[in-house]
């Protein structure tokens, strides 16, 4: 069906909020992209950052992007793990405001312990950690 290998977050301040997600998240910073000016737009750049051996999370510059975002509830990426607590208790420490402590899911089972924590990155993003606890 869909193979998804580029999650794309556009911001006025592309390189604080790389650099918040490798040193909060730990993500292993690939490269740097810039993008020359063509068809009337305007030269350009981002950040390709690893979230799996097939998922990247490029963060480019946009000027028409300006502060956080308005409806950060819209859309959640999840980081799927087995070290929820130990996550949540990471961006906790670091300031990221917190949305939902780690619960179990509605979907969790005496046999699939599921949980899951929401948080929001600099930016206003919304984030969650699924997994074991």
């Amino acid at each position: 069906m869909f193979q998804s290998k580029y999650i794309l977050f556009w911001s006025e301040n592309p390189d604080e909020l790389a650099k918040s997600y490798t040193d909060v998240l730990e993500l292993e910073y690939l490269v740097k992209t810039d993008i020359p000016a063509k068809d009337g737009l305007e030269k350009d750049y981002g950040h390709d950052l690893k979230l799996s051996d097939t998922n990247i999370l490029w963060i480019g510059h946009h000027d028409s992007i300006k502060g956080v975002t308005k409806d950060p509830l819209r859309r959640m990426i999840n980081l799927n793990t087995d070290e929820v607590q130990k996550w949540y208790e990471k961006v906790r420490d670091t300031g990221c405001k917190i949305i939902q402590e780690p619960i179990l899911t509605p979907f969790a089972t005496v046999e699939n312990q599921v949980y899951v924590c929401a948080w929001k990155d600099p930016e206003g993003n919304c984030w969650q950690f699924m997994g074991k606890l």
